[in-house]
């Protein structure tokens, strides 16, 4: 590999450390000394001074990292993200994304007015989803009114963190009251004025919304969407069946901006700036081209590193010099992640970085593969011409999907299984679609009936694409659904593929070589490499997956819930009455490197759900506490209020109705019971999506009434903790009629004294689905936000 490919490996896993908080300041001061000391001490050894440049690529990506995180501050507008509905004054600063019903606008914050009608200077990027009428253009100066809110997760999609990349923290919708219009999601927009922001962009994009309509006038529908897309980038105009059956036929690439489009555009430019300026203009004059087309065409991830590697070749071959593809790649991808490094989250950018890394390395070796099977059965003059015929519909195929079928398949959680036949039967003909196409739009802007002429040919090879992608669409097994595919097996996959790749592409004395040293690793070496792989491999396990999880734990004849968050907050809720077994529980939930706690509740003071916490409190550090009204007893309690007074006094909080313990701006953890100044147990209604969790714990039959009394049906909920273990009239008849639970959890410990839970009650709920913890141990409950799933850690 060369230094760069290392330095920029290295680069990325310094962002990937700082983002998930594994890459404190301490690592950032250490690292950084030890790589000075590397250079200096061993500048002629290049094993040493790879190993430095590696370092300070650690160092210097997770410094980017930490400087690409936004401190939010009252300064900036998505610090009143939630305070109602709001004024927002600001300009568009990106070209409007039209949908059906409404329109996507991004605008540059300048002044909010707040509810109670304050007004504020502001900064920062909003989302405002608006009317479609009045149409809405870049530059324009706006007023919008709508409740200004956080973007929220859908299951494990997370918006928030899509639009964070572009740098938008807010979204603005809903407008209520007066300024509530047609469409009730949309927010209520004003025109203040026009030409407000850059002249040149403002011009680049009237450009591509008059090259838009030039290609709606001379193609029908939906030839004309799909061509937009390819030549343009705008593809909201498609139709969702058509998306969809690219989106099965893995074809999707077909409509986005890539490398494929790039290198035509490079080579018509480079042909032309040669023609007219010489070969000393040609490749400065084809690589601005490339990058206003980039620009037009509105510069995602995917197409910006094409348009670095196209760059990147057109300047290689002006100087005469020879292009080492892993290199190019790698400073595209550096490039990227310097001025973003979330890029590397990006499922296009991440899609076309595999694309062209498959590329790269298997085309060559598969041509080569498929030449020798060839010459078996055939001449070898003829099996050149086959191969020339299979090698972009079939070849060039096989070697992008060897790299990203992982990342499509852990993201989309499906298989197409259509994707060699359909690319093989549409990927010849796609040179042709962008030669008419292009052609039939510089017509039409020159003289709109030439441009209509020519639109005919492009018709022919678009209408062909169309048909067969829905026709492979259409077949029964054209794609699969694989949700058991996730990231570490993902990247499990990549680590097999690395190697497989590097002993495959070695000269045959290193291979041999190679695997001498493997028969010759110690035990020791090999144990160490093995563990490191399953370290590597737990990390990845246990990181956030979107969704949430509640946890029941089998701890006994008690209660003891823990909730881990989509983003990976986690919150205890009681102890149970054991603390070994409590501290066991916990520890298979949590990764084993952790020993942080964003919150405790304890809901009441009795043995049965705080035996278990002062042990979490001298094992974990916790950062905040809820606590009822309702006193304690006993050494057992006062131990517990001891290990409070070590914490400060701000982080512990009595919890009354009508608080909210904050958790995440899509997940709400509500406090029902008890009202201000009235002892009793802690209730609490856990909600998430359109999912929700009643945790009862130790409500009694007043309570329940009261409960019933105050929110009626709003108590409802998919799961329900049946109240103080199941005991005789636990429940009742109008309480467990409000819940109207899907899923009823008892926790309860294994042939205990009290004779938990009582014959009568689980007769009571013999219409319900019921987990115990005393034969299932303890019941694990997940919610992508739309339903629930329930895995028990044993069989009754």
């Amino acid at each position: 590999m060369t230094p760069l490919v290392l330095f920029t490996i290295a680069w990325a896993g310094g962002i990937l450390l700082a983002q998930a908080n594994f890459f404190p300041l301490v690592w950032l001061l250490l690292l950084l000394p030890a790589a000075l000391v590397l250079l200096i001490g061993w500048q002629d050894d290049v094993r040493a001074r790879c190993a430095a440049g590696m370092m300070l690529g650690v160092v210097l990506g997770a410094g980017r990292m930490l400087l690409a995180t936004p401190d939010i501050t009252p300064e900036r507008v998505s610090f009143y993200n939630g305070v109602g509905q709001v004024e927002l004054v600001g300009t568009v600063v990106a070209p409007p994304d039209e949908r059906a019903h409404y329109v996507n606008v991004r605008l540059a914050a300048e002044r909010l007015t707040l509810p109670d009608g304050q007004m504020l200077p502001v900064r920062g990027q909003v989302l405002v989803k608006a009317p479609v009428y009045p149409p809405l253009s870049y530059g324009d100066r706006l007023l919008a009114v709508g409740q200004l809110e956080t973007p929220p997760q859908f299951g494990s999609f997370s918006y928030r963190d899509y639009l964070a990349r572009q740098g938008v923290y807010a979204l603005l919708q809903r407008a209520q009251g007066s300024y509530r219009v047609s469409n009730a999601r949309c927010a209520y927009v004003e025109i203040l004025g026009q030409h407000q922001a850059s002249p040149f962009w403002e011009r680049l994009y009237r450009f591509r919304a008059h090259a838009q309509a030039i290609l709606r006038t001379i193609l029908p529908e939906p030839q004309a969407s799909l061509l937009t897309g390819i030549l343009l980038g705008v593809e909201s105009g498609i139709p969702d069946d058509l998306n969809d059956a690219f989106a099965a036929t893995g074809t999707s690439h077909i409509v986005a901006i890539s490398g494929f489009n790039l290198s035509i555009i490079a080579g018509v430019l480079a042909l032309l700036a040669q023609r007219l300026f010489g070969k000393r203009g040609a490749a400065p004059l084809a690589a601005a081209g490339v990058w206003l087309y980039t620009f037009l065409v509105g510069a995602s991830a995917a197409v910006v590193r094409a348009a670095v590697m196209a760059s990147v070749a057109l300047l290689a071959r002006h100087a005469q010099r020879h292009v080492h593809g892993p290199t190019s790649l790698a400073a595209a991808a550096w490039f990227m992640s310097l001025l973003n490094p979330l890029v590397l989250w990006d499922v296009g950018f991440q899609l076309s970085l595999a694309a062209t890394l498959g590329l790269i390395l298997y085309v060559d070796p598969l041509t080569e593969l498929v030449r020798r099977w060839l010459t078996r059965f055939t001449d070898p003059e003829r099996a050149e011409r086959i191969l020339g015929w299979l090698s972009d519909a079939l070849i060039v195929t096989t070697a992008a999907q060897i790299t990203t079928t992982p990342i499509i398949v852990a993201t989309f959680h499906r298989l197409s299984l259509v994707t060699l036949l359909t690319n093989f039967l549409i990927l010849p003909v796609q040179t042709y679609v962008m030669l008419w196409g292009g052609l039939a739009l510089l017509g039409g802007l020159i003289f709109l009936p030439l441009g209509q002429v020519l639109a005919w040919l492009a018709w022919v090879f678009l209408s062909y694409t169309i048909a067969v992608v829905q026709w492979t669409a259409s077949l029964p097994w054209a794609s699969i659904p694989l949700g058991w595919v996730t990231l570490p097996i993902a990247w499990g996959y990549y680590l097999v593929l690395s190697a497989a790749t590097a002993y495959w592409l070695a000269r045959p004395e290193d291979r041999r070589v190679w695997l001498a040293r493997v028969r010759g690793l110690a035990q020791w070496q090999v144990a160490t490499a093995a563990a490191l792989v399953i370290l590597f491999g737990a990390y990845f396990y246990a990181a956030p997956d979107g969704k949430l999880h509640v946890s029941f734990l089998d701890v006994g004849q008690g209660d003891a819930i823990f909730v881990q968050t989509p983003r990976g907050r986690q919150l205890l809720i009681d102890g149970g009455p054991d603390a070994p077994r409590t501290l066991s529980r916990l520890g298979r939930e949590m990764p084993f490197w952790d020993r942080d706690l964003d919150g405790v509740i304890l809901t009441f003071p009795d043995d049965e759900r705080l035996g278990g916490l002062p042990a979490v409190l001298e094992r974990y550090r916790v950062d905040r506490f809820g606590i009822g009204s309702t006193e304690g007893h006993g050494a057992l309690y006062q131990k517990w209020v001891d290990l409070l007074f070590e914490h400060p006094l701000t982080s512990v909080g009595t919890l009354v109705a009508g608080d909210e313990w904050p958790l995440e701006d899509d997940a709400t953890l509500s406090v029902l019971w008890p009202p201000k100044a009235t002892p009793g147990p802690l209730i609490l209604r856990l909600v998430y999506g359109h999912t929700s969790f009643l945790l009862a714990g130790d409500a009694t039959p007043l309570v329940e009434t009261q409960l019933v009394q105050r929110y009626g049906n709003d108590l409802g909920s998919d799961v329900l903790l049946l109240p103080r273990h199941g005991a005789k009239g636990a429940i009742s008849p109008s309480f467990l009629q409000a819940v109207n639970p899907n899923v009823v959890i008892i926790s309860v410990g294994q042939d205990n004294r009290h004779g938990d839970p009582h014959p009568t009650t689980l007769a009571q709920l013999g219409g319900w689905l019921v987990y115990r913890t005393d034969r299932q141990g303890t019941v694990s409950v997940t919610s992508d936000g739309q339903s629930t799933r329930v895995r028990c850690a044993r069989t009754p």
